[in-house]
């Protein structure tokens, strides 16, 4: 059976967090506003044709209308499954302090791509001493390009241990410039 005063709850929420007025979700679907706010207070629901409207204005799953289950803030998988992915990543990108380990594995190239490249442009630091075990070996020396490049002063020492001869070989060109602060002559334990 459905829970029409669920379904309400998410079709008012998702009206809210698009900064829309019950007139303005009415005047987007051809209803008015009386009807929207019946579906909100869960005294009836949209027809199938107004659902279908509804998920291709907020950009979400009939699923996700119609099911009787909460999506937790930090359950990416189902967020990337219901919604469209390019907000979830840019919802979590957004975050005070993004763990990427909760995300990362559930990207694809591109996405992962753009990640790594607004996680450089914001915290590289923090990202390369947390995160530099998740990436894969494209990735890395696609990063390790990337800090080639820019002119802030990233200090590598703290992912040194986890670099292959061929990651050292690369930033060793530049050392010397002073863009890269990096001891390349550490002794190696035995």
């Amino acid at each position: 059976m459905l829970n029409l005063e669920m379904i309400g709850n998410k079709i008012a929420d998702l009206r809210r967090k698009h900064d829309m007025k019950q007139n303005e979700l009415a005047d987007a679907l051809y209803v008015t506003h009386q009807a929207v706010s019946k579906w909100e207070n869960g005294k009836s629901i949209p027809s199938i044709e107004i659902l279908y409207e509804i998920t291709k204005l907020f950009q979400v799953s009939i699923d996700y209308l119609l099911e009787d289950t909460e999506i937790k803030e930090d359950d990416y998988e189902t967020q990337l499954k219901l919604f469209p992915r390019d907000s979830v990543i840019r919802k979590f990108m957004n975050q005070t302090h993004p763990d990427f380990s909760q995300i990362f594995y559930l990207l694809d190239t591109l996405e992962r791509k753009q990640v790594l490249e607004s996680a450089l442009r914001n915290k590289p630091q923090e990202f390369l001493d947390s995160y530099w075990h998740l990436l894969s070996n494209e990735e890395r020396i696609y990063v390790l390009g990337i800090i080639k490049s820019k002119a802030d002063s990233i200090d590598l020492s703290t992912i040194y241990h986890q670099l292959s001869m061929e990651e050292k070989r690369l930033m060793h060109l530049d050392f010397g410039k002073g863009t890269i602060h990096v001891n390349f002559n550490q002794k190696r334990r035995k």
